[in-house]
C-alpha cells in the first residue's frame, strides 16, 4: 500500500524516518556533532550524490506515505537539493556537505509535523460518530489546538 492505513503503518514509516536520519547524519557522534554516510560518502566521486539523492528520495517517498501536506514536502525538497548539491560543488562544498545535516533537518520537519496531525482510521463518515473526533473538532474550531486532522480510509 502506497499510503497509510493504519497507526500500525505510521509507526513503521517512523522508523523508517529515524532509521534514514540516524544512517545519513548522525551514524558517529563527536560531542554535539554527528556525521553519517552522507558526510563520509561526499568525499567519493559520485558516490556522495547517490546516497543523498537515495536517502532524501526515500525521506520525501515516507512523506507521502504519512500524507504530509504539499507545502511540508516542498521545503524538504528544498533542503534536501541543497544537501545534495553542496556535496557535488568541491572541496568547499563537500565540507559543508558534511557540516549541513541536510537529511536530519528535513527528517525532523516530517516527524514534527506527523507528530502535529492527528490520524484517524477509517474514513471521515465513519470517524465523524466517534467521541474522539467530535473532542478533536471542538478544540480545533474553539482555536485551542491547530492541528491537521487525515483520514487513513
Amino acid at each position: 500500500m502506497l499510503v497509510a492505513q493504519s497507526h500500525i503503518d505510521l509507526h513503521n514509516i517512523r522508523n523508517s524516518i529515524e532509521r534514514t536520519k540516524k544512517l545519513s547524519d548522525n551514524v558517529v557522534g563527536i560531542g554535539p556533532l554527528g556525521i553519517g554516510l552522507d558526510g563520509l560518502l561526499t568525499w567519493i566521486p559520485g558516490a556522495g550524490e547517490l546516497y543523498s539523492v537515495g536517502a532524501g528520495c526515500l525521506l520525501l517517498f515516507d512523506g507521502v506515505r504519512a500524507r504530509a501536506a504539499p507545502m511540508v514536502l516542498l521545503q524538504m525538497f528544498a533542503i534536501l537539493a541543497i544537501d545534495t548539491l553542496a556535496g557535488a560543488a568541491g572541496s568547499i562544498g563537500k565540507i559543508a556537505d558534511v557540516l549541513f545535516t541536510g537529511h536530519k533537518w528535513a527528517a525532523d520537519m516530517l516527524l514534527k509535523h506527523m507528530e502535529d496531525t492527528i490520524y484517524f482510521e477509517g474514513t471521515r463518515k465513519e470517524a465523524a460518530n466517534s467521541p474522539e473526533y467530535k473532542d478533536v473538532l471542538s478544540r480545533i474550531r474553539a482555536g485551542k489546538e491547530k492541528r491537521r486532522v487525515v483520514f487513513l480510509g
